[in-house]
């Protein structure tokens, strides 16, 4: 797909889109510059960039510097942040995260009770996934709350580059 090509599929009014594309293809460049005219018109509301490591929230931070409407941050840590605001019964915090259990706490609780994964849409009505190949089903059926809340998802993966085997989703 032509760079005008994935700059206008991620530009449009699709509830989702997924460019799957190689390594060193302009992924990332393509999210940052779509973050960049997106930002102002998503008021009152965020763009959400997921990743999967403090390293590429970096990149991406340093990508789109200087933009206001923009939370970058890693997926286990929205994760981590929906188990603490309605944390499992039983459970300690404060504790070491075990990111297994608080994605699936997570996941489970938004089809539960889907008036938290709403809440998060109005906050997040965008939400770009970055390397979104390496999500556990955990952290994809997160996002796809999110999505099934009115969030617009657009998703990034490489199926070459996947980390987690078999068991990972593919979009």
């Amino acid at each position: 797909m032509a760079d005008e090509a994935v700059a206008a599929a991620l530009r449009s009014a699709a509830k989702l889109v997924v460019i799957e594309a190689p390594g060193g293809c302009g992924k990332t460049y393509q999210g940052a510059s779509f973050a960049a005219d997106i930002c102002p018109t998503l008021r009152p509301g965020r763009l959400l960039i997921l990743t999967h490591t403090h390293a590429a929230c970096d990149v991406f931070k340093d990508r789109t510097r200087g933009l206001t409407g923009l939370e970058i941050r890693t997926i286990d840590s929205l994760i981590g942040q929906i188990a603490e605001a309605y944390p499992e019964p039983g459970v300690i915090l404060g504790a070491l995260p075990d990111y297994d259990r608080n994605g699936r706490w997570a996941a489970g609780l938004l089809r539960r009770r889907p008036f938290i994964a709403d809440m998060l849409a109005r906050r997040y009505p965008m939400v770009v996934c970055d390397e979104h190949q390496d999500a556990s089903p955990e952290q994809h059926a997160v996002v796809e709350a999110l999505h099934g809340a009115g969030a617009k998802v657009r998703a990034f993966f490489d199926p070459m580059q996947r980390i987690y085997g078999a068991g990972a989703t593919t979009a």
